[in-house]
């Protein structure tokens, strides 16, 4: 069986000869260059922050970590800009971008897997020489660095936006959605969502970067707070923290349950817990699904997608289920009609 041809896999393919084309091309580019773009900014930026905010007589040592990790984001920045750009991928196709995709992994992912090293010895550093209100900086520049690399790990495995006139390997059409299926809210391309957690660098972390794939995210410190804007507001998808002070993940499920809440929208449990014995407790409280900390955001993508979909599947398929019983309704009600009709001609 022939594979189908890629609208763009021959030589030369012009980029005019559907209009709009080189402007979709062009809008594809740029968002994966300020996807990674993002994160670098965060690497570098707040690595001069450091540097500018450590004394002169700072451990050599230290200065050495922080001009690593600079130097790391400085040299990605560069691979990007070489490799992820119009002039470089002059061809236009899909595969030429894959291409460059692969081989900025294959450059930058020997760099980009020293970041998280760099930055634990640089919190123990920070740690020792009671240097505490830099330690929030570093954080930052540890999860940008985490970004990062799942960013490009992820594109680098066909993980692209959906452009159906590049013949890109997500870029199917998708069907049109049945007229009963509720369309996606205009506030985000992928519907609201709830990020529940008690960490306010993990709640920043996960609403920027979800607000950049098109989502509305609202954000709780806690369990309490959370039940509150459940209660108050209809959300597509909720990610739970497990562990929180006030009340967890599961005691919050339980309330959701005896509220009768539970099933409106799916909840992702986020949890630094390996053990499946609270996945599966979790899941029997109503969970639909979970994703292990730290993030892997590619990972956490797919899954939110997931279970968007199969909520709008559902949603779907309760509709179709009313419009038959509506129909099956008006078929009873025509049959007796006719019967009565019927009978009526008989009498007379």
């Amino acid at each position: 069986m022939k594979r189908p041809a890629d609208p763009l896999a021959g030589r030369g393919a012009a980029v005019s000869d559907r209009p709009g084309r080189q402007e979709l091309w062009r809008s594809l580019v740029a968002h994966l260059r300020h996807e990674l773009h993002t994160s670098l900014t965060a690497i570098v930026g707040y690595g001069d922050h450091l540097l500018e905010c450590l004394p002169l007589d700072a451990p050599t040592s230290t200065f050495d970590a922080l001009n690593g990790l600079r130097g790391i984001g400085a040299f990605v920045l560069t691979q990007v800009d070489e490799r992820i750009s119009e002039e470089a991928l002059g061809s236009r196709d899909s595969q030429a971008l894959l291409c460059s995709l692969r081989e900025l992994n294959a450059a930058t992912e020997p760099h980009t897997s020293k970041i998280e090293p760099l930055c634990a010895e640089l919190l123990s550093r920070f740690e020792r020489e009671e240097r505490f209100a830099l330690i929030p900086i570093l954080c930052r520049i540890q999860a940008a660095g985490v970004m990062l690399r799942n960013l490009i790990a992820g594109y680098s495995q066909s993980g692209l936006p959906k452009a159906p006139w590049l013949g890109l390997p997500l870029g199917q059409d998708e069907p049109p959605p049945p007229a009963l299926l509720p369309q996606t809210r205009a506030g985000g391309i992928g519907g609201r969502l709830l990020i529940v957690d008690d960490n306010s660098m993990n709640r920043d972390m996960l609403t920027s970067c979800l607000e950049r794939r098109g989502y509305e995210v609202d954000q709780a410190p806690g369990g309490r707070t959370a039940l509150q804007l459940i209660r108050e507001n209809d959300y597509d998808l909720i990610l739970l923290d497990l562990v929180m002070p006030d009340l967890n993940g599961l005691e919050v499920l339980e309330k959701l349950r005896g509220e009768g809440r539970l099933g409106f929208a799916p909840v992702v449990l986020l949890s630094a817990s390996d053990k499946l014995g609270d996945v599966a407790r979790g899941i029997e409280c109503g969970a639909e699904d979970y994703v292990t900390k730290p993030f892997n955001m590619v990972l956490l993508q797919a899954r939110i997608r997931a279970c968007l979909e199969l909520k709008r599947l559902r949603q779907c398929e309760e509709a179709y289920v009313t419009l038959l019983r509506e129909h099956r309704a008006r078929a009873d009600e025509a049959q007796r009609a006719a019967r009565g009709a019927a009978n009526e001609q008989g009498g007379g």
